[in-house]
């Protein structure tokens, strides 16, 4: 069973930083076993956290980044007390909940998401 995971920006600074559980995610999708999401706006955000972490996302060759569309900004407009560095991938999970296509969002701060309805898998 493929599995689709979006990276946040938490996800994707421990991938940067060589985390044996987002590398191994990481490698399994570029075997065909699943996909990697990147948010556009988890790529900034994972830039802010820790230089370089960023650009790094933006290369990876077997994930998809993902754009910060008008559906997802609907979305994140509904939740006013959450951090904007969570919104996208938030919104990202119920987009494709609405699409009938689910996805687990990777955190190591799941904590951020309350409000959103969304709970990220939090591997550590």
């Amino acid at each position: 069973m493929n599995v689709t995971a979006v990276f946040d920006h938490t996800a994707l600074t421990a991938l940067y930083q060589a985390d044996e559980f987002f590398a191994g995610v990481y490698v399994e999708a570029s075997r065909g076993g699943g996909r990697v999401l990147v948010p556009a706006l988890s790529v900034l955000a994972a830039e802010r956290l820790t230089p370089g972490a960023g650009t790094h996302a933006a290369r990876l060759r077997f994930a998809e980044t993902v754009p910060f569309t008008a559906a997802h900004a609907l979305d994140a407009a509904s939740w006013p007390g959450v951090d904007w560095a969570v919104a996208h991938p938030a919104a990202i999970a119920w987009q494709a909940a609405k699409d009938g296509e689910p996805v687990t969002v990777l955190s190591l701060r799941p904590d951020l998401y309350e409000g959103t309805g969304i709970q990220p898998l939090d591997p550590s």
